[in-house]
């Protein structure tokens, strides 16, 4: 057994280099994912306490708005609820890896479960009640007031347009 001193004070835990601070995310940045993944699953009004009022989004060319279109929370929420329109509201989407944190980024992959009710995309040969999954991954940067004032999509959307049996845009911005 070993003796224990009670009068010797604890040794301070050392402040951690940026480089430790890299990697699975802090608590924190786990509570403002989670509120992402809950805007994304309905919840509007987590938007207003995550999204910088000026949001700049980075989205992928083909199937998607034009990325200067979506500039603040309620851009954003409409653009949300325009995608989930086309599903049955049970839809959601998970984490399935993440979210890291670095720099002042987070990153996390996701899956999107959901049964297609027909709209998005135009020209759909599949049926309405159609299952899709749609996988992507985003990358957030958090401001220093700890809202997301940048987003970068990436996601495997065409591989939605062949679940749905829907002609893949020739590309540019989904009008």
């Amino acid at each position: 057994m070993t003796d224990v001193r009670l009068d010797t004070p604890p040794t301070p835990t050392p402040t951690p280099t940026p480089e430790q601070r890299q990697g699975p995310a802090a608590p924190s940045h786990l509570a403002l994912w989670q509120r992402w993944m809950d805007m994304w699953n309905g919840d509007r009004a987590a938007a207003d306490d995550i999204l910088a009022p000026s949001l700049r989004v980075h989205l992928p060319e083909v199937g998607m708005p034009p990325a200067d279109s979506i500039r603040t929370p309620r851009q954003f929420t409409d653009w949300i609820a325009l995608f989930r329109g086309s599903y049955r509201g049970d839809a959601r989407i998970a984490t399935t890896l993440g979210p890291f944190a670095a720099d002042g980024h987070l990153i996390g992959r996701w899956i999107f479960r959901g049964v297609w009710e027909g709209g998005r995309p135009q020209g759909a040969s599949a049926p309405p009640g159609t299952p899709i999954t749609l996988r992507g991954a985003d990358i957030l940067r958090v401001d220093e007031s700890g809202r997301i004032a940048e987003y970068w999509l990436s996601d495997d959307l065409l591989d939605v347009y062949s679940q749905l049996g829907a002609d893949i845009p020739a590309g540019g911005p989904a009008r």
